[in-house]
């Protein structure tokens, strides 16, 4: 099986699967922060919110180096997410048996949501459209490309695929692997859903780390506190995350995490082992989050050396270098290894870039990255961060919400100081070496929202009440997007005729796919020429490579081999039949075509024209 449509079960079960085994991670993460302690009556409320998180985490710890060592075959898989799922199964059986026995009415429920100031209300109807949004069937052309794609080839390969003619394929980490035990049992949504729920988590950060309370009051969203968290949710460019298995957010959500945990007021006045348990866990999380993401490793080794410095200054010194070095080694170091062996590279090389080693066309891929895919808003940066220039580049802006940051006030607090130059630091190299796009900037914006939200003196932000005019004003249109989305993409998980709807009209690639099966004989290695690896029907080779490297030169031959060797048997081309195309001497008889299909994406404002497609028999064999 080599594409979502033939691992997926059918909806509405993929949604069930998917929401099980969330709430499986769910109790895995309570479980794990209770035992260590920080579910005690000062900080219960805020952590809480972070077990789905903390339990995603910890499968990631223990899947990635199997999946490395090719010790994640598909039974394996399947039996670690039937385990979850049956965690799942209790949590929900609890959460509704607790709801049950609360008595709570839901005319009670309509009061206390009634007397929520404005902020929280929209901050409830967004966080609602978002949700539904997460559920709906996977649309998003980096997820059908790389992380749906590597996640299915790791259950085909019983490990981390080995492909360097498919470019994209070697960012992929362990949010991957995650993506793979839930494709293990068919829950298309668990990864959106992950992303999901990393949001919530950051909210229940902003929303109750200044309080500390055990339950949720009118009082704690009132006022300041709701309107900064809805300054985090309304950033436009989470619509574009929080519905994709991408895992963008769920790392973001562990460095916003770690970040919580050094700087937050209580840890000024911890003992010495409750200081040690909490380093430990800032050390996990953002070594974890860097493997799930290579712009990951920034945001997390600021947040590392900040609690690590932190440490130092309340004269800690020996036992903190000692948890860093074993959850280095424990957490980074297999990843390490497999990328220096790998791709013939320096150990150092393996961490520090993001295509390490010697390959053809590494190094105009990761020019490319860095500085062609920064899209094209119209606006000079930094404004084309923030401001968006049309319709269709809309969910590409962070928007309005750093407006509050006129009203941080730090005082002479060192911890407050460390943490807004730890924002500054992670913006400055940004700037400098990624890409000039909104979501790199996500990390620090959640950081400086949480100093913001538990500084000493929130008034400050009163002297600007005229703030919350564009922060609703933000709010209430991303409310009508989100909500515009999930009516869009949410029937797909219900039905399996709504779901092909869905896909064929906001799924780049999905209608030439499904042509594709219907005419490819079943034992075909298909070289790919379009970017949704995750839809190809069977095993199939990226073309990506050829955009890098010389086709008639001596470095192509090592992609050349790997045509040979998976014995690529036909070939997809898109548009029209080239004869002067890279590999056209290799191509054999005319198989089927022209099929068609349409540029597709998730906003319907950026939906392209209709184009050809041609499968034409690829003489593999014939390669030099």
């Amino acid at each position: 099986m080599f594409s979502i449509d033939q691992l997926s079960v059918t909806p509405p079960l993929s949604l069930f699967i998917s929401i099980l085994l969330i709430a499986g991670c769910d109790l895995i993460g309570a479980f794990l922060l209770r035992r260590l302690g920080f579910f005690n009556s000062e900080n219960r409320t805020w952590l809480r919110w972070q077990a789905p998180i903390i339990g995603a985490m910890l499968l990631a710890i223990f899947l990635f180096p199997l999946a490395l060592a090719n010790l994640t075959a598909r039974l394996f898989m399947q039996v670690i997410a039937g385990l979850c799922i049956l965690a799942g199964t209790i949590q929900t059986y609890r959460t509704f048996k607790k709801i049950y026995y609360s008595k709570i009415t839901l005319k009670e429920c309509g009061k206390f949501i009634f007397a929520l100031p404005l902020s929280c209300k929209l901050l409830i109807l967004i966080l609602l459209g978002m949700g539904f949004l997460a559920m709906g069937p996977e649309t998003s052309a980096d997820a059908l490309d790389y992380h749906l794609g590597v996640a299915i080839a790791i259950l085909n390969n019983g490990g981390m695929p080995l492909a360097p003619e498919w470019f994209m394929s070697r960012l992929a980490g362990n949010g991957e692997v995650l993506n793979a035990l839930g494709l293990s049992v068919g829950a298309e949504q668990f990864g959106s859903l992950l992303q999901y729920v990393s949001l919530i988590g950051i909210v229940g950060i902003l929303l109750f780390a200044r309080n500390a309370v055990n339950k949720l009051d009118v009082d704690n969203c009132r006022g300041v506190s709701g309107l900064i968290a809805l300054a985090a949710v309304s950033a436009p460019v989470l619509l574009f995350l929080v519905s994709s298995s991408k895992p963008q957010m769920w790392p973001i959500a562990m460095t916003t995490l770690a970040f919580a945990l050094a700087v937050h007021p209580s840890s000024y006045h911890l003992s010495r082992s409750n200081a040690f348990i909490g380093y430990s866990l800032v050390c996990v999380l953002v070594m974890t989050a860097s493997q799930a993401k290579f712009n990951h490793l920034l945001g997390g080794g600021v947040v590392g050396m900040l609690a690590f410095i932190l440490m130092v200054k309340q004269r800690y010194f020996w036992a903190p270098l000692g948890i860093t070095i074993l959850t280095a080694a424990l957490i980074i170091g297999p990843p390490m290894l497999w990328k220096a062996a790998a791709y013939n590279s320096s150990w150092f090389d393996a961490i520090i870039k993001s295509f390490p080693g010697n390959f053809p066309g590494s190094q105009k891929m990761d020019f490319a990255i860095r500085y062609l895919m920064n899209g094209d808003s119209g606006l000079p940066f930094p404004l084309s961060i923030f401001i968006p220039t049309s319709i269709g580049w809309f969910t590409a802006v962070l928007g309005v919400g750093g407006l509050l940051f006129i009203g941080l006030r730090p005082g002479k607090n060192l911890f407050f100081w460390s943490g807004i130059c730890a924002a500054a630091i992670v913006v400055a190299v940004n700037v400098v070496l990624a890409p000039q796009i909104a979501r790199m900037y996500l990390e620090p914006y959640f950081w400086l929202l949480f100093m913001l939200a538990v500084q000493p003196n929130l008034s400050s932000l009163n002297k600007y009440s005229w703030l919350k005019w564009p922060i609703f004003a933000q709010g209430l249109i991303v409310m009508a997007a989100a909500w515009f989305g999930a009516i869009s993409l949410f029937p797909g998980a219900l039905l399996p005729v709504w779901r092909r709807h869905v896909m064929e009209r906001y799924a780049d690639g999905y209608e030439i796919m499904r042509w594709a099966d219907t005419v490819l004989p079943k034992n075909a290695v298909l070289l790919n020429g379009h970017r949704s690896m995750a839809l190809s029907p069977r095993d199939a080779v990226s073309t990506e490579w050829i955009q890098y490297v010389d086709i008639q030169s001596p470095e192509s031959q090592v992609y050349l081999d790997r045509l040979k060797s998976k014995k690529v048997s036909h070939v997809l081309i898109i548009g029209r039949i080239d004869s002067n195309a890279p590999l056209a001497k290799y191509y054999g008889k005319v198989l089927a075509g022209p099929g068609v299909g349409h540029k597709a994406t998730r906003n319907p404002f950026n939906q392209g024209s209709k184009y050809e497609a041609w499968i034409v028999e690829f003489e593999s064999s014939k390669l030099p």
